[in-house]
């Protein structure tokens, strides 16, 4: 499954599984060519208002072969955002 959320947390990774995390720098063309395939976990208005995509604040468990795309304003500048793209594996 392919994922859009404003945060990452250990929590969201399946327990029962031994599972490595590649995080790699994505960028919103990336993010807007895959948003029909993302399930929306967005609970951050100002952040589904700039993606145009739902806030939808849902609990997720991934697993292997999940993609989880991070969409976080800057710590900086609110106006600003940054670009994560989690690989789930084994």
């Amino acid at each position: 499954m392919k994922y859009i959320s404003n945060a990452f947390s250990p929590k969201m990774l399946n327990p029962k599984l031994k599972l490595e995390l590649e995080i790699l720098p994505t960028t919103l063309l990336e993010i807007q060519q895959e948003k029909d395939e993302l399930i929306s976990a967005i609970g951050h208005t100002m952040v589904a208002e700039y993606l145009d995509i739902e806030k939808n604040r849902i609990n997720i468990q991934l697993e292997k072969n999940d993609i989880l795309y991070i969409v976080q304003t800057s710590p900086v500048d609110d106006n600003e955002y940054l670009f994560k793209k989690i690989i789930i594996g084994d």
